[in-house]
């Protein structure tokens, strides 16, 4: 039976620049995790993150296990919940 891929990353807008993807790539090689995969997740507003991850575009086929998200992002994420409570 084929391993399942563990699949991370970062969801933000405009992160080209970001570094996370080489540093997690990087780490997972280094600690001998080959069933983990990193990835930036480029996302043009808030409403398209809720519909990206609505329609499992986020985990595909594999388990998307966790993602870390740019500062803009958080921000309004934060602000969403807080309008929710």
């Amino acid at each position: 039976m084929q391993k399942q891929i563990d699949k991370y990353g970062l969801i933000g807008k405009d992160i080209s620049y970001s570094f996370s993807k080489k540093f997690f790539t990087q780490k997972f090689i280094n600690e001998g995790l080959n069933n983990c995969s990193y990835k930036n997740y480029d996302i043009s507003s808030i409403s398209d993150a809720i519909t990206n991850a609505s329609s499992k575009r986020l985990s595909s086929d594999s388990y998307f296990g966790e993602g870390n998200t740019s500062v803009k992002i958080k921000n309004i994420i934060k602000e969403f919940l807080l309008l929710k409570l």
